[in-house]
C-alpha cells in the first residue's frame, strides 16, 4: 500500500496541487454561483477519479502484467472521463438543452461501444496476456475528444468574442488540451491530458472569480468598482454619463417585502441593458442606483437612449429618474459623476411632485 501511495503522488503531484487549489476556491465564497460550483465540483471529482484510475491501471495492470479484465474496465473510464469533463464545461457555458442532449447521447453511445469492445474488438481489447490492442475504431475516443474540444473552441469564440482576456485565456486552455490529446493518441506522451484539464479547471475558476469580481451579484451588471475603473481608463472616449435611479423602491420594500424590491431592481437592470446601442455600458453602483457610460453619439443620441430606457422600465411596470451630462472635456471624472447625479435627483424631485408619492411614501387619496 505504501508503494502504491508513493507511485500515486509521483505521477500526479502537479495535478493534485491543481485540484487542491481548485477545491480551496470552491469552498471559499468568491462570488462563484451555485450552478458553477456544482459543475466544477463534479469536474474536480471526475479528474480525481481519473488520476486514481491511471495509477491503479499502471500499478496493478501494467507493472504486474495481471488483471486484464479489470484493466479493460479502467481503460473505459480513462477514455470516457475527459469527454465527460468537456461536456460539463460546454454545458456550463451555453446551457442549451438540445446541445446537452446531443453531447451526452453521443457520449452514451461511445460508452456502450467501449464497454462491449472486449467482446466485439471494435475499438480496443486486452489480450489474455494483458496486452492493450487497438482495433478498427481504436482512435475513436481521441477523435471524439478532439471534436468536443473543437466545439468547445467554437463556443468560446462565439460567447466571448468581445472579451479579449476571457477569449485568450479559454482558447489557450482548450488548444493545449487539443494538442495533448493528439500527442496521446500517437503515444508520444501518456497520461498528461488529466493534468491539462486539471490546470484548465483551476484557471477557469480563477477566471470566474475575475469575472464575478467585476459584476453585481443580483443583476449581473458591472459593479461600482468596474464603473470607476472604466471611467478612468476611458475618459477620452467618454461621450456621456447617464445616472439612473428607481422611483419608489422604499415603498415597494415596505409594502411587498425586499424580495419584491429585488425583482424591481432586476427589472430595471433588464430595462437599461435592452438598448441595442453597441457602445454603452451599464453598471449597478448602489441599491437602486445605476450608471451608464456612452461611448459614441451626440446629445440627441443620448436623449434617445434615455427615452428607450424609460419606455422599457415603464413597460416593466416600474418608474425611474434619469440625469445625464455630456463630456465636453471641461470636467474631471468626479465632477461628471456629480453633475449626472444632480440632474437625476432634480428629475426625481419633479417626479415626486407630479405623482402621488412624497419622498418614497405612498399618499393615500
Amino acid at each position: 500500500m505504501a508503494e502504491y501511495i508513493k507511485l500515486y503522488f509521483q505521477w500526479h503531484i502537479i495535478l493534485l496541487i491543481f485540484l487542491i487549489l481548485s477545491l480551496v476556491i470552491l469552498l471559499t465564497d468568491l462570488g462563484i454561483g451555485k450552478k458553477a460550483r456544482v459543475m466544477l465540483g463534479t469536474v474536480i471529482g471526475v479528474i480525481f477519479l481519473l488520476t486514481i484510475v491511471h495509477t491503479v491501471e499502471r500499478y496493478l495492470c501494467e507493472e504486474t502484467n495481471d488483471f486484464p479484465n479489470f484493466r479493460f474496465v479502467l481503460t473505459v473510464i480513462k477514455y470516457i472521463g475527459p469527454q465527460l469533463i468537456l461536456c460539463l464545461l460546454i454545458s456550463s457555458i451555453i446551457n442549451v438543452k438540445k446541445v446537452e442532449i446531443t453531447m451526452f447521447s453521443i457520449l452514451g453511445v461511445e460508452t456502450i461501444l467501449l464497454a462491449t469492445s472486449q467482446a466485439t474488438h471494435l475499438v480496443y481489447y486486452i489480450t489474455s496476456d494483458n496486452v492493450f490492442t487497438r482495433s478498427y475504431l481504436g482512435f475513436l475516443p481521441f477523435i471524439l475528444s478532439l471534436l468536443y474540444l473543437v466545439y468547445f473552441i467554437i463556443v468560446i469564440i462565439i460567447k466571448f468574442k468581445t472579451e479579449k482576456f476571457e477569449l485568450v485565456f479559454l482558447l489557450s486552455s482548450a488548444l493545449s488540451c487539443a494538442i495533448i490529446t493528439i500527442l496521446e493518441a500517437f503515444d508520444i506522451i501518456q497520461h498528461q491530458l488529466n493534468t491539462a484539464l486539471g490546470s484548465a479547471i483551476l484557471f477557469y475558476e480563477i477566471y470566474l472569480f475575475y469575472v464575478n469580481s467585476k459584476k453585481d451579484f443580483l443583476t449581473g451588471l458591472l459593479n461600482r468598482h468596474s464603473f470607476v475603473r472604466d471611467l478612468k481608463n476611458n475618459q477620452e472616449k467618454l461621450v456621456s454619463l447617464i445616472s439612473m435611479d428607481l422611483n419608489g423602491l422604499k415603498t415597494i420594500n415596505d409594502t411587498y417585502g425586499h424580495a419584491a424590491g429585488d425583482e424591481a431592481i432586476i427589472a430595471a437592470a433588464r430595462s437599461f441593458t435592452s438598448i441595442k446601442e453597441q457602445k454603452i455600458k451599464v453598471y449597478r453602483v448602489g441599491g437602486d442606483e445605476f450608471n451608464a457610460i456612452v461611448f459614441t453619439g451626440n446629445n440627441e443620441d443620448v436623449q434617445g437612449i434615455i427615452n428607450k430606457m424609460n419606455e422599457n422600465i415603464i413597460n416593466a411596470g416600474y418608474s425611474a429618474s434619469f440625469g445625464y451630462v455630456m463630456n465636453d472635456k471641461k470636467y474631471d471624472i468626479d465632477e461628471l459623476i456629480k453633475l449626472a447625479d444632480f440632474e437625476m435627483y432634480e428629475a426625481k424631485k419633479d417626479y415626486y411632485k407630479k405623482t402621488n408619492y412624497k419622498r418614497n411614501v405612498l399618499i393615500e387619496e
